[in-house]
């Protein structure tokens, strides 16, 4: 079998400093080529990824029908196959560390000005004259393509990323902050060879619920309600998995009342969905049973089905408010910490489940 090997550019939004090998599988180290364009202004951290598929994955597009469209479509193909390869990494080292991987995906056009490496009096005057492009959200320069050749992983030098104790990690200052540096999870390795001994079916499901936490993860400041609602389908989505096999009957295939469950009202024993019941047991089984986490658990699913039910919105999410209050920082709070239990509750499933 032919093994197809592809060197990227893609970005952090926190400095990778050192490198991250699993197995044959995939590689990350830091930019290091030399005419590769830098910024210390940048929140995008451009670094190096390096992995490998075999060739007979590639699955056939035929986006043209015409005789002399073979190689085209071929190119199709295999431009199709590597950016899928690309979401999968980035997302999945996007939800089992504390840090957002990322490529542009599609060229974001929009209008822009050049802003300089250092603003001062000298320049001032003409940033303050300069007028807006129409630019493309893209990293390029002269060359690029060569520069990333290459026929087998690449052996730079630089030392490994610093790995974090597990029990630490996910609740250690898990925000982003100037001088942090990527860093991992000691137990890397392990979630990631879980991970990649999935079945085609549980990586499918396991891919989705990969693809709400980043969409959390993207929309953390911007829309922080449907951020929030992110973190929780993400959970939900392995919840649904896991309860698969649970059979409801219903008295009426219309309005869905319930007439058999496995889940029932602790109060006067009627059948029920269970659905924050499932949540519940879910985090029990795969993160935390204590009582302050059975609290995070209820708070957590509480504000997500009044963003759902009744138009709650997070602070500050359709208007600017400055109104901060103690509720507004509360609310701050289970936000990041929805997004960690998500994390917690990934890697746990991997790692944990039967």
């Amino acid at each position: 079998m032919a093994i197809k090997y592809i060197k990227n550019i893609i970005f952090s939004q926190v400095e990778v400093t050192g490198i991250y090998r699993y197995k044959d599988e995939f590689q990350i180290y830091p930019l290091n080529i030399e005419n590769a364009p830098m910024s210390k202004n940048s929140k995008h951290f451009p670094l190096i990824i390096e992995y490998q598929y075999e060739e007979e994955e590639v699955k056939e597009v035929k986006a043209f029908d015409g005789k002399d469209d073979e190689s085209l479509n071929e190119m199709i193909s295999k431009t199709s196959h590597q950016t899928n390869k690309l979401i999968e990494l980035t997302n999945l080292l996007s939800t089992i560390s504390n840090f957002r991987f990322f490529f542009y995906r599609n060229v974001v056009m929009s209008w822009g000005i050049q802003i300089p490496e250092e603003i001062n009096e000298e320049n001032r005057e003409e940033i303050n004259n300069s007028s807006s492009k129409w630019s493309g959200q893209l990293y390029y320069y002269k060359n690029m393509s060569n520069d990333l050749q290459i026929s087998t992983f690449s052996n730079p030098e630089f030392e490994k990323i610093k790995l974090i104790p597990r029990i630490d990690y996910y609740w250690y200052e898990p925000m982003y902050g100037d001088k942090k540096k990527v860093d991992f999870p000691e137990n890397i390795d392990r979630v990631l060879e879980k991970y990649f001994s999935l079945t085609n079916e549980e990586k499918k499901i396991f891919n989705s619920s990969l693809h709400q936490f980043t969409n959390g993860l993207d929309l953390f400041k911007t829309m922080k309600s449907l951020s929030f609602f992110s973190f929780v389908s993400c959970i939900e989505t392995l919840v649904n998995y896991e309860f698969r096999n649970d059979k409801i009957e219903f008295e009426c295939n219309d309005c869905k009342s319930v007439k058999i469950s496995s889940h029932s009202c602790n109060k006067c024993g009627k059948p029920i969905w269970g659905i924050s019941a499932k949540f519940r047991e879910f985090l029990f089984k795969y993160v935390a049973s204590s009582i302050d986490a059975k609290k995070l658990y209820n708070k957590i699913y509480s504000i997500r089905s009044q963003i759902t039910h009744t138009g709650f919105l997070l602070s500050g999410d359709n208007f600017l408010d400055w109104d901060f209050t103690d509720k507004t920082e509360a609310l701050n709070i289970k936000h990041a910490e929805a997004m960690q239990l998500c994390r917690r509750s990934v890697s746990n499933w991997l790692i944990h489940k039967e």
